[in-house]
């Protein structure tokens, strides 16, 4: 049974939970653990937690936050931010993180997949990656949180990640998150043949029939949740249940 997975994420500044527009206007919402035990007890299928400014101000993500988040919860753990190393990598599993994940430093050098895939195994290593789409609708890959472009076609990058050794996909539209507009469906319906790994779908959920639509359309394997869990009236129960009633399959709540 293919059942598609609810991820919460989060995204933080040092060890404060933010939210924010199209990777821009953040503002503070509170406690990382406490929104982590409530997601927990709603049956989420892992939480995934970035620190989106590590990269562009030569840090990493504090791994004291990884251990806090697993001796508050029963949920598998993905973490990243400013990982850029083996090293790195390292100090996120020995805090207790169940898989890393690689965005800034796999594009610049994919090289860094390939020694985390080697070192920790291949199913641990998610590298994420943002775009933006143009008026036409093609993707544009960036870095550092979306402020550097890179001139590299998204299905080479895909390509060469996933061949490095990345265990998982996670795709950000920047134009779409959090505007609560709903996915680039279009964009995810297109990836998921070139893939051999899952895809995570990132950016633009705002209500139920948009990650029923999202799932139908494109097959992906996850979506990632923010805004809409955090600012909205959703829970993960109702939007299991929903999901279910529509035919796509997810694990109980």
């Amino acid at each position: 049974m293919n059942y598609k997975r609810i991820i919460p994420l989060f995204l933080l500044k040092g060890s404060r939970l933010v939210k924010g527009t199209q990777f821009g206007s953040f503002i503070d919402v509170g406690d990382p653990l406490s929104q982590a035990m409530i997601y927990d007890a709603q049956g989420a299928d892992e939480i995934a937690f970035v620190d989106v400014g590590a990269s562009a101000a030569g840090k990493v993500i504090d791994p004291r936050l990884i251990t806090a988040m697993i001796s508050k919860t029963r949920l598998p753990i993905s973490a990243g931010g400013g990982i850029r190393s083996v090293q790195d990598g390292r100090s996120c599993f020995d805090a207790g993180a169940d898989k890393i994940i690689i965005n800034t430093h796999a594009v610049l050098d994919s090289r860094l997949v390939r020694d985390l895939s080697d070192e920790f195994g291949c199913q641990s290593v998610v590298v994420s990656i943002d775009v933006r789409l143009t008026a036409e609708g093609s993707p544009e890959v960036f870095i550092l949180s979306g402020s550097r472009k890179m001139e590299i076609p998204l299905e080479d990058v895909l390509a060469d990640v996933v061949a490095k050794g990345a265990g998982e996909i996670m795709l950000t539209v920047i134009n779409r998150e959090g505007t609560l507009s709903g996915f680039a469906d279009e964009l995810y319906a297109k990836v998921r043949p070139q893939l051999r790994v899952p895809l995570i779908a990132s950016g633009g959920a705002g209500s139920y029939d948009d990650i029923v639509r999202m799932f139908k359309q494109s097959d992906a394997d996850a979506c990632a949740l923010g805004k809409m869990l955090c600012l909205r009236d959703y829970d993960i129960v109702r939007i299991k249940s929903y999901l279910k009633g529509k035919k796509v399959c997810t694990r109980d709540a």
